[in-house]
């Protein structure tokens, strides 16, 4: 039976579909027509143009691209006939539809032209998706403010990205890239952000602070960040389900 379809969906293209780590694939999609307006940090809704496959929400993995380009980077959830479908089933050439933007994971306005105002990134597998968008973003504004990612893997295949990242720390001065592995040892740090962070960056009481991951990952990043000074207005979370969520749920910030 087909299900209802969200609404002023946009078409898109599959361009390319490459695996990230064992469990996550990066997925590239061009529009059809118009190109979606987002502002980094946000999601869209995403399925089938028949809408036989659920609609699930994606966050965005990229800053707004002049073609309309968006990327997506979904893990594949036992079960999950969107997640399937996205990681395994659709063909480099299918339609795709997409909806939105939706979601308030977003830089304060004031920032966007430079502020001073540092900011953290903490993310989690594939929460790296809104986080990655911030950041590169502030990477095509030349990095105004310092702006620190801090991503979080449990092994060593699962630091997506590691490679650009580094390189951007290399290009630019107030670009900052760490990590740390929580089932593999590796050089340090090693263990939960939670733990890590305070050694670090002890003080974020000027920080703007973005967290994004699975619900465990986001509490305790919460708490710790509130410990180091992180002030209550400059705290953002997005939350990610391991288990599909339906399409209209509040919090459906996170990949499905």
């Amino acid at each position: 039976m087909a299900l209802a379809p969200p609404p002023e969906e946009l078409p898109h293209v599959l361009i390319s579909r490459v695996r990230v780590t064992p469990a996550v694939a990066e997925l590239t999609l061009d529009p059809v027509g118009p190109a979606l307006t987002y502002v980094p940090g946000q999601y869209v809704l995403v399925c089938d143009e028949d809408y036989r496959i659920p609609v699930r929400s994606y966050s965005v993995a990229n800053a707004p691209d002049p073609s309309g380009r968006l990327t997506l980077l979904v893990t594949e959830v036992e079960g999950g006939a969107t997640s399937g479908w996205l990681t395994r089933e659709v063909s480099v050439g299918d339609p795709v539809l997409v909806s939105g933007p939706y979601g308030t994971f977003v830089a304060d306005p004031a920032t966007d032209s430079g502020s001073g105002r540092p900011v953290l990134g903490l993310a989690g597998g594939s929460g790296l998706a809104p986080i990655r968008a911030l950041a590169q973003d502030a990477v095509c504004r030349g990095v105004p403010d310092p702006f620190t990612l801090f991503f979080s893997g449990r092994t060593e295949e699962d630091l997506i990205d590691r490679d650009v990242f580094l390189g951007w720390e290399r290009a630019y001065a107030n670009f900052r890239y760490l990590s740390t592995l929580t089932r593999a040892s590796g050089p340090p740090p090693v263990g939960r952000v939670d733990s890590v962070l305070p050694a670090l960056l002890p003080d974020l009481s000027a920080h703007e602070v973005f967290i994004a991951g699975a619900p465990g990952f986001v509490a305790a990043g919460v708490r710790t960040v509130r410990d180091l000074g992180c002030r209550p207005g400059r705290l953002h979370t997005e939350e990610f389900y391991a288990e599909p969520q339906p399409w209209g749920v509040e919090e459906a910030g996170g990949s499905r």
